[in-house]
């Protein structure tokens, strides 16, 4: 694998990147001879379904239900909420599809992702969903909130919907991400990953 990697897998600025999994010993010690260094790491955070996650919703907003989702307005929660608005300038409903993408792609369920309006209908959190029965999984994917709406509990307040949703299916366990707020609302480090790059190439 290491092999196709340096053959196949684009170079930057001289340099090829590679991204394992912490406990992939074999790949490791590969890369290592390959003239791979280690260069960084983070942890993806789990939340252990033997625990309760209940965080209330705010006042002033109130879930919509997904069969009702419009995905104009859930592209400009995804566009403000992940700051594209910094670099890339204000929301154009013409110019993505992502909401789309998401509700229709192979495996959504996206009739159990949680979307938070305001009191003027405008989306301010979303929380997606791709529930996985077999291994019990309740995969989060994405989770953002509109810059001005960020530190008043929503994020919390849809992760515990989901929680509530999925355990009801048979969920033991919800993924999250690498950022502290999971910690904070008791998400314990899950998977770990290694970055890889590889220098000096010819």
């Amino acid at each position: 694998m290491i092999a196709y990697a340096d053959a196949h897998m684009p170079h930057q600025n001289g340099k090829i990147r590679l991204v394992l999994f912490d406990g992939q010993n074999a790949l490791q010690d590969a890369a290592t001879q390959s003239g791979y260094h280690r260069v960084s790491e983070a942890t993806d955070m789990q939340f252990d379904f033997h625990n309760a996650l209940d965080y209330p919703l705010p006042e002033g907003f109130h879930f919509v239900k997904a069969e009702h989702a419009d995905m104009k307005k859930v592209d400009k929660c995804c566009w403000k909420g992940f700051d594209h608005e910094k670099t890339e300038g204000t929301w154009k409903d013409e110019d993505d599809q992502n909401g789309y993408l998401i509700w229709t792609a192979p495996h959504a369920t996206a009739g159990l992702s949680v979307i938070i309006a305001d009191e003027k209908e405008e989306y301010a959190c979303l929380a997606g969903m791709w529930w996985t029965p077999k291994n019990r999984l309740a995969y989060m994917e994405p989770l953002c909130t509109i810059p001005q709406y960020r530190n008043r509990g929503l994020a919390s307040a849809a992760l515990s919907e989901l929680y509530r949703r999925t355990k009801r299916l048979g969920a033991t366990h919800m993924t999250g991400g690498m950022h502290e707020f999971y910690a904070k609302i008791g998400y314990e480090p899950a998977v770990k990953w290694t970055f890889w790059e590889k220098i000096n190439l010819k």
